[in-house]
């Protein structure tokens, strides 16, 4: 079995911030195992790109189509200079059979990128702008928060920008501020050198329920 670092040596590759590594699609070729760096998977739409996840070091794309031998089911693109190894068909192939953990890993991954697209979906569905924005934040708060000194922050960068963009709101950056406004205004959030930070998930999961309910009785 091949070190971590002839593996990357042999299979490697570097990309620069922004630069394009697969586009929804295309015929899939290889998978990706990201070494460092941070990578963005989204969908190309009339609307503007929607971004589905920011993946980090030590996580993997690429491997459904590599599975089902189809296209791509949506783009990549690098946030920073990305390090990431290139696992082509056979060498996938070999690495599954040496190595059973991967499998379990590959399906517990795949299961919990079905679960936050699924709440992607849903959260797009919200009419009320102010729920979905609120909705988004409280999702990423429970699966990506990290609990500090200063309240709960994301694992990744997530700001105004990255919240317009899970919330299908990317041209509408005003009603986002907006809304970021009330919430803080509200101590409910707090931005921190331009980072969300949640300052109570119970105050944000209370104006959700007081939102939803006011949308369902036309208050």
């Amino acid at each position: 079995m091949a070190t971590p670092q002839e593996m990357f040596d042999k299979f490697s590759r570097t990309y620069k911030p922004g630069e394009q590594i697969v586009k929804v699609g295309d015929v899939a070729e290889h998978m990706f195992i990201i070494q460092s760096g941070r990578i963005e998977v989204y969908l190309p739409t009339p609307q503007g790109d929607k971004s589905f996840a920011i993946l980090g070091p030590g996580e993997f794309f690429g491997e459904m189509a590599i599975i089902d031998k189809g296209t791509r089911s949506a783009s990549a693109r690098a946030v920073d200079e990305t390090r990431v190894i290139m696992l082509d068909e056979k060498t996938f192939d070999l690495h599954i059979q040496s190595n059973p953990a991967i499998v379990h890993k590959i399906l517990k991954n795949m299961s919990l990128r079905l679960r936050e697209t699924n709440n992607q979906v849903q959260s797009l569905l919200i009419k009320d702008v102010n729920r979905r924005i609120a909705n988004r934040i409280l999702v990423l708060c429970h699966q990506r928060g990290v609990k500090g000194p200063g309240g709960i922050k994301m694992d990744f960068p997530f700001g105004e920008a990255e919240l317009a963009k899970d919330s299908g709101l990317t041209e509408d950056m005003p009603k986002v501020r907006e809304v970021l406004a009330k919430l803080e205004k509200a101590n409910i959030i707090e931005l921190q050198a331009g980072q969300i930070v949640v300052l109570s998930v119970e105050n944000l999961e209370t104006f959700i329920q007081y939102l939803a309910m006011k949308e369902e009785f036309g208050g």
